[in-house]
């Protein structure tokens, strides 16, 4: 895997350390990986994705092949970098509980006076909103991992027991799929997963999460 590289990009509120588990397990099976930061607390997306094209930008010009792996807000940033940079060198992508139609907890966060205004990836995750990227060249594998543990005194509160206590499931499947799996996981647990590690490593290596081998 010499000519191919995975870029691992984390989600909301949160920083690399964060998809640290992501990053060693497939590590530990060979693939060549990259954790970036961003600033998903406090910027907004297109912050999100300059800092993304500053820390990558060279680095993906010398592969063959690029990956990627986003949890949560991550894959959205993934999606609009992809789709503004027009990268040609994109191979697969995973996307973990990323809510590809938004997020209920969004909407009702997004009520509460000033918080968008300080945290301003909110604007991102809103249900319908307009800053959802269009469907990725079809010649990009895309594999969703959605999770339906609705763990949380909010999740329980204003989400369907087909949620991750953050996410719906509904939300997390996307119209350019090539697979989409459930697992019973929370939001904040299903990437420290060893059962989504590999997942993501056979869709990495061989286009769907069965194992061909």
């Amino acid at each position: 895997m010499k000519d191919e590289i995975t870029i691992i990009v984390h989600g909301f509120n949160k920083d690399k350390h964060d998809m640290g588990f992501m990053k060693q397990g497939l590590c530990d099976s060979g693939f060549k990986t990259v954790l970036v930061d961003l600033p998903t607390t406090f910027g907004t997306i297109e912050d999100c994705k300059n800092s993304l094209d500053a820390q990558i930008n060279n680095l993906i010009k010398k592969y063959r092949v690029v990956n990627y792996v986003g949890h949560s807000m991550g894959g959205l940033i993934i999606r609009a970098y992809i789709n503004d940079t027009k990268q040609n060198n994109v191979e697969k992508c995973v996307f973990i509980a990323t809510p590809h139609r938004g997020s209920r907890l969004a909407d009702i966060a997004n009520r509460i006076p000033f918080y968008a205004k300080i945290f301003r990836p909110i604007e991102s995750l809103l249900s319908g909103s307009n800053l959802f990227p269009p469907t990725l060249d079809q010649n990009i594998k895309v594999g969703l991992i959605a999770g339906n543990k609705n763990t949380g005194f909010l999740g329980k509160l204003f989400l369907t027991n087909e949620s991750d206590g953050r996410v719906e499931v509904a939300s997390v499947e996307f119209k350019d799929a090539d697979e989409f799996i459930v697992l019973p996981f929370g939001h904040q647990k299903i990437h420290h997963q060893h059962k989504t590690l590999i997942l993501v490593k056979n869709f990495l290596l061989q286009g769907t999460f069965a194992n061909t081998n």
